[in-house]
């Protein structure tokens, strides 16, 4: 029987089989040891085989991971098709290098991206005006309101979304006002640190209705760095969407968009390229 991982918990894998009757297709799962053997690990949204071995109890083991589409690093996650990234105007105060390194991993795996400002009611929200000017489509909600959510709904609907983001942006929050009856668990801020506490610890799936066409939802751990040292630098510039019109058009092939001149990428910086995206492309460069 074929289904995808919903959940995945200290080696226990949940898994919803065809048929998707939310009460009845859910099966608690373990990995065979193969998995361990390959130096391989399940990952929520993996479609999988599994064979049942108490139909009774729902229990059950996965014998095969299939192909998958495309998979995150961080978080760990497999078959998306829309990467939610989600960021807050204030509490925690928002910081542009760390949207910057995540829409990096995202681009790398080269899955749709959709940043979601929330908290727009408590601070303005022209910070993000660069990534407005990069091109990437964006949502501002107000997750204690209803501000932006219609609209949040509609660009979810039918997709496999994963929410990501820093802990205390509000992504739990979030996937409660657009599903009601989920109940995920909310936190304030440390008030020592000024940086939300983590309240989701594992990645979870959610469907978004009765039917796959509906779409699913996955919830995820929040975080407070990014590793991205499996990233070339001359891979960077490619991963900044706003660049690759003008790449190609440099003097030099081996151009870092730096030191160089007759560079066609430093040429569009306040035009085409907002200065704050190139700042944090040369920090990043620079690391």
């Amino acid at each position: 029987m074929t289904g995808f991982i919903t959940k995945g918990v200290g080696g226990s894998y949940t898994v919803l089989t065809n048929g998707y009757n939310m009460n009845e297709h859910y099966y608690t799962c373990t990995a065979r040891g193969v998995f361990r053997n390959r130096n391989t690990t399940p990952l929520v949204g993996d479609n999988v085989e599994i064979a049942i071995s108490d139909p009774i109890k729902k229990i059950a083991s996965i014998q095969k991971i299939l192909p998958r589409k495309n998979q995150l690093r961080r978080p760990p996650a497999a078959n998306i098709s829309q990467v939610i990234i989600t960021a807050a105007t204030t509490q925690p105060d928002f910081n542009p290098g760390l949207l910057d390194r995540f829409l990096l991993l995202v681009e790398y795996e080269e899955i749709p991206i959709l940043i979601c400002v929330n908290k727009i009611d408590l601070s303005p929200h022209t910070e993000f005006e660069p990534y407005l000017d990069a091109g990437y489509d964006m949502v501002f909600t107000n997750a204690t309101g209803t501000e932006g959510l219609d609209e949040l709904r509609k660009k979810m609907a039918g997709e496999i979304n994963l929410f990501a983001g820093p802990s205390g942006v509000g992504k739990s929050s979030l996937i409660n006002a657009l599903m009601p009856g989920i109940d995920l668990e909310t936190g304030d801020l440390s008030a020592k640190l000024g940086r939300g506490k983590h309240t989701t610890r594992h990645t979870e799936i959610f469907p978004l209705g009765n039917l796959p066409s509906d779409g699913f939802c996955f919830d995820t751990p929040g975080f407070t760095s990014i590793d991205i040292e499996h990233i070339q630098k001359n891979e960077l510039a490619y991963l900044f969407r706003e660049f690759r019109p003008f790449i190609n058009a440099c003097k030099f092939n081996n151009c870092s968009h730096i030191k160089e001149i007759d560079c066609a990428v430093k040429e569009q910086i306040g035009s085409a390229i907002h200065p704050a995206r190139y700042e944090s492309y040369v920090s990043l460069f620079s690391r």
